[in-house]
């Protein structure tokens, strides 16, 4: 279970990203949220892995931590997941019930879009 001692929302291009910091293990976490069309989604989740890598290089020095992940969350315009969603569930040590919670957000907004 992580506890979040810190919660820091920086801004890169535009968009407001979220990195929690567990002290207790000294870990980063970078999380970033999107929602692309379905045919690119596994294109959006290798983008945001790459737009991070020389941040996570420096929060490891500058915060002090031994390791940042980076976990890109990626939910499609109609509800679908990625193949790696689970995986990204564990680093964040969420359970699994957190994904239909996060299918029903996005149906849900889709249908006040409309």
């Amino acid at each position: 279970m992580i506890k979040v001692f810190m919660l820091v929302m920086i801004r890169i291009d535009t968009t407001d990203n979220n990195i929690l910091f567990d002290r207790a293990v000294r870990r980063a976490i970078i999380v970033d949220i999107t929602i692309p069309h379905d045919d690119n989604m596994v294109k959006a989740e290798k983008e945001k892995v790459s737009k991070y890598l020389d941040l996570v290089h420096e929060i490891t020095a500058m915060w002090n931590v031994e390791s940042t992940v980076i976990v890109p969350i990626v939910v499609s315009v109609n509800c679908l997941l990625t193949k790696s969603f689970d995986q990204h569930l564990k680093k964040l040590s969420l359970g699994y019930w957190i994904k239909g919670r996060i299918q029903k957000a996005r149906i849900v907004r889709r249908f006040f879009t409309l």
